[in-house]
């Protein structure tokens, strides 16, 4: 019986820690970066669009992306949603 609930136990952790672990695709894109961002705008790029709110994207953003070759989940807008100016 001991060994019973020991491997419950055993069982509810790792289940409990494999969710919140990352897929395979993302396992993928973070090993082939060094950092978590390409940059410091990549970095304000994300904060500032958060899934909580409507993207916030100018056309600097859209350059930045494009020269500095950011990564992860793409942020998607309309052409006639891109600001020209922050």
């Amino acid at each position: 019986m001991r060994h019973l609930r020991l491997a419950w136990v055993v069982l509810l952790t790792a289940l409990l820690g494999a969710a919140g672990c990352a897929t395979r695709a993302e396992l993928a894109t973070w090993s082939a970066h060094t950092t978590h961002f390409a940059s410091s705008e990549h970095l304000v790029f994300s904060v500032r669009n958060d899934t909580r709110s409507a993207p916030l994207v100018t056309r600097a953003d859209v350059d930045r992306a494009r020269d500095q070759r950011w990564w992860g989940d793409p942020v998607t807008v309309s052409p006639d949603a891109i600001l020209a100016a922050p």
